[in-house]
């Protein structure tokens, strides 16, 4: 096993973000020492337990144990009473809610009358399980922690400041958490349009990116019910087509085979911690990292 050096962007995507864990455990198996992360959304969160921790065995072993606890039990129940009404017409899954019964409508007038569906609380205590009340510039590995500001528009990327915060921001999806207010701005989840932010990871190193991607892959829509659906649909559609020219900025891309777990649903993360490094496992039997010991040789 020879060493080689590469900077992980970590893509956003809810409970199939545990597969980042996976990837990052067959990567460090394979010798990889990880220069900087940059991570988005849940890709932040599984990016800063592992800067802060760069033991995987041990960051597996504590995620698992919260996962598994009473505590989050709660969450995951609040969790799934907000999931994705599927339309017996279009059998499958928006990014966020399909309007199909009352339900789903007392959610949508929800959605409508207040900052969010959720509690920001529910970020708060997971990050706060999670993660060390500690800077960003102080973890073991360098990090990088993006966001939305909802009043500028403009990308807010963190490398120093609380990590809590940042990470509890990335992680606030827009309609489901409410935005992380910090320094005068409104900070959010960017992931729905940037789900992998290969620009700011290209800015700091210019070396080895390897980027994983647990995004679900955009399946063929028979009909919309609504206008919600069809504004949903679009989101879906862009959010496809930035992941187009991923392997054109990435060195690698690993793909972990997500299938259709909602971005609420961690039941199934033992799956995907397995998926992720299974996938990491078929895309390094085929990668030489740039300045590897491969390329020394010639």
């Amino acid at each position: 096993m020879h060493p080689w050096n590469a900077t992980l962007v970590l893509g956003g995507g809810g409970a199939r973000g545990v597969a980042h864990l996976g990837v990052i455990g067959e990567l460090v198996a394979t010798g990889m020492q990880a220069e900087r992360i940059v991570g988005v959304s849940i890709g932040a969160l599984a990016g800063a337990l592992y800067a802060f921790d760069p033991d995987i065995v041990r960051v597996l072993e504590r995620t698992r144990e919260f996962l598994s606890s009473p505590r989050f039990a709660q969450h995951q129940k609040l969790l799934m009473g907000t999931q994705t009404q599927v339309s017996a017409t279009h059998g499958e899954e928006t990014a966020y809610y399909r309007v199909t019964d009352q339900r789903t409508r007392k959610i949508l007038h929800r959605a409508m009358s207040r900052h969010s569906l959720l509690p920001g609380r529910v970020l708060v205590d997971v990050v706060d399980a999670l993660l060390p009340d500690a800077d960003i510039a102080d973890a073991s590995i360098p990090l990088n922690i993006v966001t939305v500001d909802l009043q500028t528009g403009e990308l807010v990327v963190f490398d120093k400041g609380p990590v809590r915060l940042a990470v509890r921001a990335s992680a606030s999806v827009p309609g489901i958490f409410p935005p992380v207010p910090h320094e005068n701005r409104l900070l959010c989840d960017v992931g729905g349009i940037c789900e992998l932010p290969l620009d700011v990871a290209r800015a700091y190193s210019p070396e080895t990116l390897i980027a994983v991607d647990v995004s679900m892959q955009l399946k063929r829509l028979s009909s919309a019910a609504s206008a919600f659906d069809i504004v949903m649909r679009m989101n879906d559609i862009s959010a496809a087509m930035y992941r187009e020219r991923l392997d054109l900025q990435a060195d690698l891309v690993i793909r972990p085979n997500v299938g259709t777990v909602p971005w609420f649903d961690f039941t199934t993360s033992e799956a995907m911690v397995w998926a992720g490094a299974t996938a990491a496992q078929q895309a390094l039997s085929h990668f030489t990292p740039h300045g590897s010991w491969y390329q020394q040789l010639a």
